[in-house]
């Protein structure tokens, strides 16, 4: 049996798992990445490689300082004035959400912001009544749409330009993508409060971060834990090349700690490992479906579907639905790595411009919604709400269905080939 069908094999057993979920997901998580190590798809030593990732690390880092708010008592009040606006109101409170993650998503990190809004967020459904699943579930999809609006919004969009690049061709401009991310925000905003919402379930989960008694508020602490996210943000925003994120944020972490705005015992229990270990197992997963060669034989069928002289309509359907439908299973850089220099050849081939070819590549390869695995934000989002795999798909589809649209409106116009 080849290595390919070895790796389809074990993928399909584990989306079963997660699906029905006869065993918790990290379980089939684990034992899948296990499975791709004894069956060579990756090296034994790469197993829990992906757990010290940099990823990892800035995600729990900002799981303590987002809980230092909670623990000093200023999420709370935070919350309480949000909810003043929103009311009891389950729409507001996802369109607040919503616009504020997209917002800041433009120029931070996509986990960064989920783990900085994530305590804020909560405190505010809490305090209008509201069960915090699907307002947690909006802020995953406000992150992920505001990645659009810049060329810095998240670092798939900064990978594939250093690719366009390094085959010779001029960079985006930072505001190209712009017009794209407007679209997806507006669009993608207001399908998940006034459709998508309604196809999820309240799971009544309240995170772990916000599982802690009501906290009187301490202005001392207040004042630390607000300023230390303050400044880990702006870091993270304006400077990320000289000091890395993760590197920011676990400073920040030892700020909140050091100051004892929570004791190592409170930070310690803040962290969410489950999602933590299904972070890393699933990089491992993604690592071997690449290894596989699946991606590589879908690409090989996609210069057949072409032909000598395809549409641009078919250009942009084909491309952007094979790298979305790909990208929901392996890492948002892996499959704009296969992808972007397949882009570019059929562009030159055919003869049309390479800057609207790379675009698409660029839209669809980030359009992770439909399944919990698709990107690290997702399964962070699924520790905070236990929504289930089919949750995702039923609101996800849609969603990369709206970014479709989009490109198909925008690119003649805004990039026409």
């Amino acid at each position: 049996m080849s290595q390919m069908a070895i790796a389809l094999i074990i993928l399909g057993v584990t989306i079963l798992c997660f699906i029905f979920e006869p065993v918790p997901l990290v379980v089939s998580a684990v034992t899948a990445s296990i499975l791709y190590a004894f069956t060579g798809l990756i090296k034994m030593e790469d197993v829990f490689v992906s757990y010290n990732t940099n990823t990892i690390v800035l995600m729990i880092a900002m799981m303590i300082i987002g809980s230092s708010l909670f623990h000093s008592g200023i999420s709370e009040v935070i919350g309480e004035k949000m909810s003043k606006f929103t009311g009891n109101s389950e729409k507001k409170a996802i369109l607040v959400t919503m616009i504020a993650s997209c917002a800041l998503s433009s120029v931070c990190t996509n986990i960064g912001v989920m783990t900085a809004l994530a305590p804020l967020v909560t405190a505010m459904c809490l305090s209008a009544g509201i069960a915090p699943s699907k307002a947690l579930l909006a802020l995953l999809f406000g992150a992920q749409l505001g990645g659009f609006n810049t060329l810095v919004g998240v670092p798939s969009n900064v990978f594939a330009n250093s690719l366009m690049v390094g085959q010779g061709y001029e960079s985006f401009r930072l505001f190209d993508i712009t017009p794209f991310g407007l679209g997806v925000c507006v669009l993608g905003s207001l399908y998940f409060a006034f459709f998508g919402s309604k196809m999820l379930r309240d799971t009544g989960y309240i995170p772990e971060f916000a599982q802690t008694e009501r906290k009187q508020l301490d202005k001392r602490k207040a004042v630390i834990s607000c300023t230390t996210l303050f400044v880990v943000l702006l870091v993270i925003a304006i400077s990320p090349d000289a000091v890395p994120m993760h590197i920011a944020a676990v400073i920040g972490a030892l700020v909140i700690v050091g100051t004892r705005c929570m004791t190592v015992q409170e930070a310690s229990r803040s962290i969410d490992w489950n999602c933590a270990f299904l972070m890393g197992s699933l990089s491992a997963l993604s690592a071997g479906l690449q290894n596989s060669g699946v991606g590589t034989v879908v690409a090989e069928m996609i210069l057949k579907v072409f032909g000598q002289n395809p549409s641009t309509f078919l250009i942009t359907t084909v491309l952007f639905f094979t790298i979305a439908i790909l990208t929901q299973l392996m890492s948002n850089t892996a499959t704009i790595l296969l992808f972007m220099p397949i882009a570019i050849s059929v562009a030159e081939s055919i003869g049309v411009s390479v800057y609207p070819v790379a675009m698409i590549v660029t839209l669809a390869g980030a359009a992770s919604y439909a399944t919990p695995f698709a990107a690290p934000q997702n399964m962070l989002a699924v520790g905070w709400t236990n929504y289930k795999f089919m949750d995702f798909v039923k609101v996800g589809i849609p969603m990369v269905l709206l970014t479709y649209l989009v490109v198909i409106c925008l690119i003649p116009i805004v990039m026409p080939f």
